[in-house]
Order: structure tokens, then sequence, then C-alpha cells
């Protein structure tokens, strides 16, 4: 399929879904997607199935308040692609964003506001001026202060709008820990991440679990699934 229909599909059947790994499925498309690519995605989801994404997603009965209020705000964001940086809202954004953690209150609606409408450069210096400000990473404070799901999606989306390898290689690793393979989520990551960012994907991994994306995927998969999965990530360097 063309990318945004393939994703318009994978959209579809997230929404259906009450699984959590399946929720992730509208972080990474509504965070890692540029603005004109969600834009398309939006356009051909009301081509095939007759309805909006944020219909879907607000309908959902595998979604609960307060984080179906935020995926719908993401799936339905057009973000500035620029480079332009305010570094006075970063450094407002950044102690609002410190306040809701440190109080544990992540629906706030300057959280879901920032998250969702700010461009991703502003992000960034939003999150590095957090990380000067606290002496921690914003994601390891939301995993260490909010273990709900909404903490847990927030922390995602974070990782998706400014570190999308961070996400996508914890993906992967969970897709193939313990018995058996998440056959879903390990082909969606590798057949949608393979010709954008599977190198900074593969360095992430072998930073963080000292492994290889290669070596743990072709023990973990056999026959044919596994050489194509293998032919996409490519040879580690």
């Amino acid at each position: 399929m063309d990318p945004a229909e393939r994703d318009a599909n994978l959209v579809h059947e997230a929404v259906k879904k009450k699984d959590e790994n399946y929720i992730l499925v509208l972080i990474e498309v509504s965070c890692v997607s540029t603005p004109d690519h969600l834009m398309a995605v939006r356009n051909i989801y009301r081509k095939l199935f007759s309805c909006s994404i944020e219909e879907d997603v607000a309908s959902s009965p595998a979604l609960q308040e307060p984080l179906k209020k935020m995926i719908v705000n993401l799936v339905s964001s057009y973000r500035y692609a620029g480079e332009h940086v305010d570094m006075d809202v970063a450094k407002l954004e950044a102690a609002q964003l410190s306040e809701a953690i440190r109080e544990k209150q992540l629906q706030r609606n300057e959280v879901v506001r920032i998250i969702s409408t700010r461009s991703k450069s502003q992000l960034r210096a939003t999150f590095q001026q957090y990380k000067e400000d606290q002496g921690t990473d914003i994601g390891e404070d939301i995993n260490r202060q909010c273990s709900s799901q909404v903490g847990r999606m927030l922390k995602s989306a974070v990782w998706c709008l400014t570190s999308p390898e961070k996400h996508f290689a914890q993906v992967i690793r969970y897709s193939i820990l313990g018995l058996g393979t998440y056959e879903d989520m390990l082909t969606r990551v590798i057949v949608s991440r393979a010709e954008i960012d599977m190198k900074r994907i593969k360095e992430e991994y072998r930073a963080r679990y000292k492994s290889a994306v290669t070596l743990d995927v072709a023990g973990d998969t056999s026959f044919g699934y596994r050489d194509m999965l293998l032919a996409l990530v490519g040879s580690e360097d």
C-alpha cells in the first residue's frame, strides 16, 4: 500500500482494539508523521471508511477519558513544520509540564495543548529546557511519577514527537521478549520505518539493549518471515 493508505488502515484496526499495544498505533501515526502525511492519512481514512479518524477515536469503546481526549487532539493536529523556536514559550511550558508531572495531573488542558499543537522543533526546545531545569529527562520523569495508562501513552507521544528511534527500539524489543513474538508490532515497525530511520533505530537499540536488531529478530522468527524482516532491517554497520 501507499504509506498513507497503510497508516489509515492501521488506525482503523487500532481504534477497535482494547489492547494497549494498538493504542500505540494511534500515537505513532499522529506523532511521528509529518503534518502533510498525517493530513493525507486523514483524507484517505475518510474516503475508505466514510467517517473521520477523529470520529472513530472519539466514539471508540476501547479508549477512556482522559486518554481519549489526548488522542483526539493528537490525530486532529496540524503542526507548524519549520524550525522557528520561541525560548520564552519553551521556558514557560517546561515549567507547566514539570508542575503537571510532579502533581500527577497529566490530563490538564495545558499538557494536552502543548503536546498536540506545538511544532516538533518547539517541543524539542521545551523538553531540553525541562531537562536543564529539572536535571532529568521528561520521559524518565513521566515514567517514574505517572505509572497510569495516560502516563505510558504520554511518554510514547513525547518520544515519537522528538526521538522516534527511542520509541521504535523499545517496541521492537518488547515484541520479541519472552515466549512468542508480537508479529503485528514487529512487522509494523520494521515495514514502516525501513526506508526512514531504521539506521537510527538500530543504533538506539544497540546502545540501550547491548544487542543487535538483526541478531534478536533472527533469533525470534523463522523461515520466510524472518528473511523478509532481515532484508528490510538491513545489515548492521
